[in-house]
């Protein structure tokens, strides 16, 4: 049986995102990246900025959200990781306020730090799977903004602008791990 490691998937997917050639742009979402999912309980994406911003508030936020649209595929929430600028784990807000399933997410509170041509990385841990096998899902990049006064907490952050990065694509609980990239 062929075992393809996030190593091999991700060497080749950073490569990828690092050398596919592109006009730039500026945008208060990655230019591209990469979504790796091992068909159980992690994820994670490497992606980056041509140009960051610009952003259409003064004190933007970005967030890089997973929305699994089958609410039993993940029956709990997730712990995640990022080494964007001021980074948090949005995990805690799942399912609050998320009409079409729950959304898991990462992001930094203060977008500006963003640096454009750095590659940046989230990796979502789940810990429980629900009866759903399979689950359609949409990763987004999001600029958000602090409502609370700029008190750094994630219960604050409010989404000012969404684009569409993954679409299409289903989960497969068991599956083969996979990379998807966009650009």
């Amino acid at each position: 049986m062929l075992s393809l490691s996030r190593y091999f998937l991700g060497s080749f997917s950073i490569f990828s995102i690092l050398f596919y050639c592109q006009i730039p742009h500026a945008s208060y979402y990655p230019s591209r990246g990469d979504l790796y999912y091992d068909g159980r309980f992690y994820m994670d994406s490497y992606f980056l900025w041509d140009t960051s911003g610009p952003w259409s508030v003064s004190d933007p936020g970005y967030e890089h959200d997973l929305n699994v649209r089958d609410k039993n595929f993940f029956t709990s929430t997730c712990i995640t990781a990022t080494n964007l600028p001021d980074g948090y784990d949005d995990c805690p807000t799942a399912g609050i306020l998320d009409p079409n399933g729950p959304v898991f997410s990462f992001g930094s509170f203060d977008a500006k730090k963003i640096n454009s041509g750095s590659v940046y990385f989230g990796a979502w841990q789940f810990s429980s799977h629900g009866s759903a096998t399979t689950s359609p899902f949409i990763l987004m990049g999001q600029e958000n903004e602090n409502r609370c006064f700029g008190i750094p907490t994630i219960w604050c952050m409010f989404s000012t602008q969404t684009k569409q990065l993954i679409t299409g694509w289903n989960m497969n609980w068991g599956g083969y791990p996979t990379v998807l990239v966009w650009n």
